[in-house]
């Protein structure tokens, strides 16, 4: 005769059946929470290690105005929101590499805030006969040209919380023009355009053009970087415009255009060459390398010096030097792809400008033939 089993003893193994599979389940949960917890904790020490490291490569002077530098929950905050965009903008742009930097803890609206110059648009153009005789074409220039390795040019400057990047690269530019024709390094101060240039469209930080600097300079001279330190970076407002430094002359006579792409390749040949890009997007924020092959087509907002072009791999870039220190970019320079034709990528070539020279030229840039 079979075992007979009991409706108690039946209940009996199936809770002690159910016992064992709960206690079981239990552990399990208990094994994976303690995984994604020991997983949080690893990125959240991760976050607060890079977090510490962009602290010591940069510090509260670099974030944006009114963020509290020793709140750590918004501060790791906002690197992660930087993290993220960071990953989705190397995503678009195959050439260039991107990462944490100056402006990781900037929202898009606070870089917006920190690039965008208060130019009136529309007040920014050539006259009618020149625009005419633009060629919007790609260029066709070969080998390498490089003027950042000439003794003509100084160390990248650093705006800092002034809107002077149109000061840097018109600075910058007729610098180098300056020692071109005469041989001999210049450093002239951005302090005195930004406090004492007033014409119609320059306002220190307020934003301006290079071109009206440019014929400002001409004009009333500049004083040297020494005698009129620069200290607009610190504080993003234009302080009064002192006047006992003695303004120096230098070898420039007004400005030029070299607008599209073919005859900004003639130009920067000779010269460095000022030119406005559209800067306000991830690409620019995050920025550490390589060439960049887009932009979104936003109007030009910042203010850069072209400083040379070459080629890498089978991509054709214009090498620039920006305003925002040695620690952005490449050593403070990014590359643009050269030869997409109109106004180029970023709109590099929409409307550059360079100081026009009274005598001819005493130094080369480094230049390398096409292979």
């Amino acid at each position: 005769m079979g075992k007979i089993y009991s409706d108690k003893s039946i209940a009996s193994d199936q809770m002690h059946a159910i016992s064992q599979l709960a206690t079981s389940s239990m552990h399990r949960f208990a094994f994976a929470t303690t995984l994604v917890a020991s997983s949080v904790l690893a990125a959240d020490d991760t976050l607060l290690a890079q977090l510490t490291q962009w602290n010591k490569d940069f510090g509260p002077s670099y974030l944006p105005k009114g963020v509290d530098p020793t709140n750590t929950n918004d501060l790791l905050a906002r690197l992660q929101a930087g993290k993220t965009a960071i990953a989705a903008v190397a995503k678009t742009q195959p050439e260039a590499t991107f990462a944490i930097g100056r402006f990781a803890l900037h929202t898009p609206k606070e870089f917006r805030d920190y690039v965008l110059r208060s130019y009136t648009a529309g007040l920014l153009k050539m006259d009618a006969a020149e625009a005419s005789a633009v060629d919007r074409g790609v260029g066709a220039a070969n080998g390498t040209v490089d003027w950042s390795t000439t003794n003509c040019m100084g160390a990248v400057g650093d705006q800092g919380k002034c809107s002077s990047s149109w000061v840097f690269a018109t600075t910058a530019a007729v610098e180098t023009a300056h020692c071109i024709v005469t041989g001999s390094p210049i450093d002239v101060s951005e302090q005195d355009i930004v406090s004492c240039d007033r014409d119609e469209l320059d306002e220190g930080c307020r934003g301006g053009i290079e071109y009206t600097a440019i014929d400002w300079i001409t004009k009333t001279g500049i004083c040297l970087a020494q005698d009129y330190p620069y200290i607009s970076g610190a504080d993003g407002k234009n302080n009064a415009c002192q006047t006992s430094c003695r303004k120096q002359k230098l070898a420039i006579d007004g400005h030029a255009w070299a607008s599209g792409e073919p005859k900004l390749e003639t130009v920067v040949a000779k010269q460095p060459v000022a030119s406005m890009v559209e800067a306000t997007n991830d690409i620019w924020q995050h920025y550490a390398s390589g060439v960049i092959t887009s932009c979104p087509g936003s109007p030009s907002d910042h203010s850069v010096l072209v400083v040379g072009y070459g080629t890498e791999g089978k991509t054709n870039y214009w090498k620039v030097r920006n305003s925002w220190g040695a620690k952005w970019g490449e050593m403070g320079y990014a590359r643009v792809r050269r030869g997409a034709g109109g106004n180029g990528v970023c709109q590099i070539a929409e409307l550059p400008v360079y100081p026009k020279l009274t005598a001819a030229p005493t130094v080369a840039p480094t230049t390398k033939p096409a292979c």
